[in-house]
């Protein structure tokens, strides 16, 4: 259980809107007092707002989970009076209640984009993958071995480590994972995961989430895997990842994405493109007793893949080289398919 907001030890200020959190270090990762914060603050129906330095940059745990509620944001404080959002370069302002956007006045509502968050740097390609599978519950199932075929596939090798919040601390165990997965059940658990070291292994690092269902045990495993200068993987070499997972596990989705960030993985406060498209994979379920012909003839996506077992087919949509935003159009193409289908 998390704190009281008021007692949360990261939190700096507590307004009606947001948990405001300030931090004045190179690297903020997801640390167990940004954790409890983040906890403590929903619980509270409020957002966090983590105020740092234009140096600052932030690992792929706190990226990938900070900012789900709409009023959490990155602030950047530039100067006293001056901030800008970490994602998008808006010029924010504070409101006596929390940072909101600066917009650049009355007959121009587009937010005023900061100059420090266009700066030009050196960029390095980031591989993006979010992939949920479904377990039966049963007492011989062992979490853990998603995340290395994840790790294994794309990193080149098993994960080193799993913890509640970073540094990560417990050596990798799958069977140690799921004792501390199963001593919390049925209430959900989101952990971090270390990625291999040495060698010919790229820096990665990623999160795994478990959440008891009606259906079994979902467990999602997300993964940002920073790739040797400017090149990402291709759409057919992630297909047979994918194709592997749905193999040996049951399937319900899949999103790969490029995007670029910083050598070794973290993000800084500065444009660097939008994240695009790769691949998108949707599982048995999504196909909701949809003739599988049917379902692969998607307009402009004539290489889409029958995937998986015969007995419950998945689909995997190449989408795009993860460089261009004009590919989302096609992942909405497959989405309305999809939603149609349900």
């Amino acid at each position: 259980m998390p704190n009281e907001l008021i007692f949360s030890p990261g939190v700096d200020l507590v307004t009606d809107q947001v948990a405001v959190v300030m931090q004045d270090r190179a690297v903020v990762g997801m640390s167990s007092w940004l954790s409890d914060a983040i906890a403590a603050a929903a619980a509270q129906d409020r957002g966090v707002q983590l105020v740092t330095a234009p140096e600052t940059r932030l690992t792929w745990p706190v990226r990938s989970k900070l900012f789900s509620d709409p009023r959490s944001r990155w602030i950047v404080a530039v100067d006293v009076d001056e901030h800008f959002d970490g994602l998008n370069g808006a010029r924010m302002k504070w409101t006596g209640d929390l940072f909101t956007t600066e917009l650049t006045g009355a007959d121009e509502p587009a937010p005023d984009i900061h100059p420090a968050f266009v700066v030009e740097e050196p960029p390095t390609a980031h591989l993006q993958l979010t992939v949920r599978v479904r377990h039966q519950a049963t007492e011989s199932l062992e979490i853990g071995h998603l995340a290395e075929k994840l790790f294994t596939g794309t990193a080149g090798g098993d994960p080193t480590g799993w913890s509640t919040s970073e540094p990560v601390t417990q050596p990798w165990s799958p069977a140690a994972l799921t004792e501390y997965c199963r001593g919390r059940a049925p209430a959900p658990t989101w952990l971090v995961l270390s990625g291999p070291v040495g060698g010919e292994s790229k820096p990665a690092v990623g999160t795994l989430e478990l959440r008891r269902t009606m259906s079994g045990v979902d467990e999602t495993v997300t993964l940002c895997v920073a790739q040797p200068g400017t090149e990402l993987p291709s759409t057919a070499e992630l297909g047979v990842l994918v194709d592997d997972v749905a193999d040996n596990f049951e399937l319900i989705s899949a999103i790969v994405m490029g995007s670029f960030g910083a050598a070794d993985g973290t993000y800084q406060p500065r444009f660097a493109g939008l994240p695009c498209p790769i691949g998108l994979a949707a599982g048995f379920e999504a196909l909701n007793g949809r003739p599988l012909l049917e379902a692969l003839s998607v307009e402009g996506i004539p290489t889409a893949l029958a995937i998986g077992p015969p007995r419950r087919p998945a689909i995997w949509y190449p989408l795009g080289n993860g460089r261009n935003p004009r590919d989302w159009d096609k992942y909405t193409k497959v989405m309305e398919k999809l939603v149609q289908a349900g």
